[in-house]
């Protein structure tokens, strides 16, 4: 004969879950980047990248950071399979213009520059912890306009965050050497010689001819905002390219 079997229900505390508050804290003011997986990316697609500093240090732009940061990223223009093309430095992020074969090259070489970059960011403010909390944003970029659009928002950046004026370059990226723009900057009123990393030159279609198709940058032109993931902006892949006539 058969015996009955009774399931006794426990009445357990329950952790975790959807519940307000759940889950792990962030680690700066705004949303970081969810450990979602990152998109698929071919090798001639290249990348642009956002590295955003922990809340409170000093501005990446001045004194010693921004040699710091000039030399990390000289260092590191063409290591582990992966180019940085351009570059812009604003006072609490960076955003980076990169080719590379795959993800894994990308994610050896950006570990081997912000690890190094972190240590001596530490050292020169005199301080411990976290330089770089949250992963890294990347956006892959996949066609001319698009391209354009990452070029534009790289090397005008400064001037999305008002601290370059419209009709300068901004010393703390590598506009100085880009070789797009449809009339050469000038550099007259600046006293001192500038100092700027050393990047790679591009090879992928996009960054080389392809975005070309849409016209050479116009110094006076401003970046299109962009999404990021948990910031609610526009996208690069939809912005439309728009050149301000001066």
């Amino acid at each position: 004969m058969r015996r009955k079997i009774h399931q006794l229900e426990f009445d357990f505390c329950q952790h975790g879950g959807k519940r307000k508050g759940a889950g792990r804290k962030p680690k700066s003011a705004e949303p970081g980047m969810p450990h979602r997986q990152r998109a698929m990316k071919k090798r001639d697609q290249p990348l642009l990248i956002t590295v955003r500093l922990a809340d409170g240090l000093p501005s990446l732009r001045r004194g010693g950071a921004l040699k710091v940061v000039l030399a990390a990223l000289g260092a590191s223009s063409d290591r582990h399979e992966m180019k940085i093309i351009h570059y812009s430095i604003q006072a609490n992020h960076l955003h980076l213009l990169v080719e590379a074969d795959d993800r894994k090259c990308v994610a050896r070489a950006m570990n081997s520059l912000l690890s190094p970059l972190a240590r001596a960011l530490n050292k020169l403010w005199a301080r411990r912890g976290k330089v770089f909390p949250e992963r890294y944003h990347d956006e892959v970029i996949t066609t001319p306009t698009q391209a354009r659009n990452a070029l534009r928002y790289v090397l005008q950046n400064g001037k999305k965050h008002g601290v370059v004026p419209q009709a300068s370059i901004d010393l703390c990226s590598s506009a100085l050497v880009f070789d797009g723009w449809k009339e050469r900057p000038s550099i007259a009123s600046i006293t001192t010689a500038p100092v700027v990393a050393a990047v790679a030159r591009a090879s992928t279609w996009l960054l080389t001819t392809g975005w070309r198709r849409h016209g050479l940058l116009d110094i006076h032109e401003l970046p299109q905002q962009r999404k990021q993931a948990g910031r609610p902006r526009g996208n690069l892949a939809q912005s439309s390219h728009r050149a301000t006539s001066r």
